[in-house]
């Protein structure tokens, strides 16, 4: 029986070898999040996990050195999801509306697994990965999808307004 032995430089490329294994399962789940397939999204993720986990490995084993790198990771990831959020207003708007915030969210939470795969154990991105695919996914979007509804609609018509369910006013004539 052979024993398999994991030298140092095994170990950070399996490290970097996971976190782009995360970055890519949260990147599909926001790639295919609503009606357009989006690929910029999965590779957002695989970058953001990887990049965040190679700066801490490559920050060496001082506590302080790591410490400064992971908030280096925070800082970078704020101005990702910042742009993610911010999108340009519409023609006519003069300001900008907020959109994104899942998946700036998910940018957060895939540097998060980086950092977390560079200096904790798999078990645990593995934990946390599984716990933010529950989170993210789309339960609501995904039921109405196999009823054939549109997102949003209503079904009863106990929803209406009372206005609604009386006859038309009639058009006065002159």
């Amino acid at each position: 029986m052979t024993t398999l032995v994991v030298t140092p430089d095994l170990e950070i490329l399996l490290r970097l070898g996971l976190a782009v294994l995360c970055g890519l399962v949260v990147g599909m789940n926001r790639a295919h999040h609503g009606n357009t397939l989006r690929p910029n999204r999965l590779r957002v993720h695989v970058l953001v996990g990887l990049s965040a986990c190679l700066l801490v490995l490559a920050s060496g084993g001082d506590g302080q050195a790591r410490s400064r790198a992971i908030q280096g990771v925070a800082s970078g990831v704020g101005f990702l999801g910042a742009g993610e959020i911010l999108v340009a207003s519409r023609p006519k708007q003069t300001i900008p509306e907020v959109h994104g915030l899942t998946s700036a969210a998910s940018i957060w939470f895939t540097a998060a697994l980086g950092v977390t795969v560079a200096t904790s154990t798999p078990i645990m991105a593995g934990a946390a990965l599984l716990l933010a695919l529950i989170t993210l996914t789309d339960r609501d979007h995904r039921s109405e999808k196999q009823s054939g509804q549109a997102p949003g609609t209503e079904t009863e018509k106990s929803a209406e307004s009372p206005a609604e369910t009386t006859t038309p006013k009639q058009e006065s004539h002159k």
